[in-house]
């Protein structure tokens, strides 16, 4: 990984739409890891060391809201943004999310341009 190469770990049960992600954010320079389920994103969270999580809401084994709520109680770094990802016709309001500790929410599907500039701005990296 190339120095001050921003790391991001997504965590998202759905195959098809983790590697689009990924693609997305590794063709804009981001070292990417993913997980499938709960479970796995919160050991990856702990040994990868993430400056960003994109976490989608409902996930086999937990849901997203508690995983956020865990990554700002236990850390490692609890000050890491973490970006919740949903589907548009779920109800699950944007307020929970928020109030696990999100940074921000986008709700899918999404245009890439969206993401990429959800993800630039969760890190500080203006445009």
């Amino acid at each position: 990984m190339a120095p001050g190469k921003k790391k991001i770990l997504i965590v998202e049960d759905e195959p098809d739409f983790r590697t689009l992600i990924r693609d997305v954010l590794e063709d804009e320079g981001f070292d990417i890891s993913e997980a499938a389920n709960g479970t796995e994103g919160l050991r990856l969270y702990a040994s990868f060391h993430p400056d960003l999580v994109l976490l989608d809401v409902r996930l086999p084994d937990m849901d997203g809201f508690d995983i956020c709520r865990k990554i700002r109680k236990d850390g490692p770094r609890k000050d890491t943004p973490v970006i919740m990802c949903t589907v548009n016709s779920e109800l699950t309001p944007i307020n929970t999310g928020l109030n696990s500790g999100a940074t921000d929410y986008i709700l899918k599907p999404f245009e890439t341009k969206d993401l990429i500039a959800r993800v630039r701005d969760a890190l500080g990296l203006g445009e």
